[in-house]
């Protein structure tokens, strides 16, 4: 019943049974306390797929694992991938990323404290290069401890077959929260490519607060629209309307139609291309 010709049900339209297709990534949008978890968890236990949910407040229970427990290997991260991450996570302008990139590119990188040795060892010439080093060194050790204690390898979190909640609500700064999910994300896109090309949906997952690193430029999209081809599809749940880019390649339900959204439709709704329709969800 839960499953229609690779559609989720979620509820009921005018003319019958409303399922949400799969074919596509999803972004779940509506105004604050309006059920975008409840649908979110609804459409994770209908879909019967392996999941990842990076669960920004705690609420999706199930299997979680404590992000401090989380073993995220860089060594196989591109390094100015990892750079941009990095730079998203922490605020960094333009210069500075590149000042870090600089600083890494030729290093064997294993963990975070291994991009700290590297920058520590970079020399400088100048006193603006000092002060930059400085800064960006400060930042990193902020968000460092979240990393030093993993046991839990992120490959054995994608390669189960159930799902998985990485409880973030245990983080304590805003920065290391939105960089554990960009090096999820990321990680997790490594692990899909080493699988090769899928047939069909393999896998969801799920990204509560998503405007939080929706905002944060190109490296999130490119991640995201790659990972469609090897199995993945993303579950956005966000109080904000995505970027064009990520609409295009979604399928977008609104539980509650916020005004700031630009949206004739008074109630929930399935939005797809150009097509709106009201949706009563279950």
């Amino acid at each position: 019943m839960w499953r229609l010709g690779g559609g989720v049900f979620v509820g009921f339209r005018l003319t019958g049974p409303a399922f949400l297709p799969l074919d596509r990534h999803v972004v779940i949008a509506g105004s604050t306390r309006s059920g975008k978890t409840r649908l979110a968890k609804k459409i994770v236990a209908r879909a019967r797929l392996p999941a990842v949910v990076l669960d920004w407040h705690g609420e999706y229970g199930g299997v979680s694992v404590d992000p401090h427990l989380l073993k995220i290997s860089i060594e196989g991260l591109d390094k100015k991938l990892l750079c941009e991450i990095l730079g998203l996570a922490l605020n960094l302008n333009e210069p500075s990323v590149y000042f870090l990139y600089r600083a890494v590119r030729n290093r064997e990188l294993r963990t975070l404290r291994d991009v700290v040795v590297a920058l520590d060892e970079f020399l400088v010439s100048t006193k603006s290069e000092v002060e930059m080093k400085a800064a960006i060194a400060r930042r990193l050790e902020y968000v460092i401890d979240v990393f030093e204690g993993g046991r839990v390898p992120a490959d054995l979190v994608f390669r189960s077959r159930r799902v998985v909640s990485v409880d973030l609500s245990s983080l304590k700064l805003y920065e290391e929260r939105v960089l554990v999910i960009l090096f999820v994300l990321a990680s997790l896109y490594n692990y899909l490519f080493s699988r090769g090309i899928a047939k069909g949906v393999e896998r969801l997952l799920v990204i509560d607060e998503a405007q939080n690193v929706l905002r944060r430029g190109d490296v999130v999209k490119h991640l995201v629209f790659e990972s469609g081809k090897y199995g993945l599809r993303v579950v956005f749940v966000t109080n904000e309307m995505p970027p064009p880019e990520i609409l295009v390649h979604s399928t977008l339900v609104v539980t509650r139609p916020h005004r700031v959204y630009n949206l004739e439709v008074r109630g929930s709704a399935l939005l797809r291309d150009d097509s709106v329709e009201r949706i009563w969800i279950v």
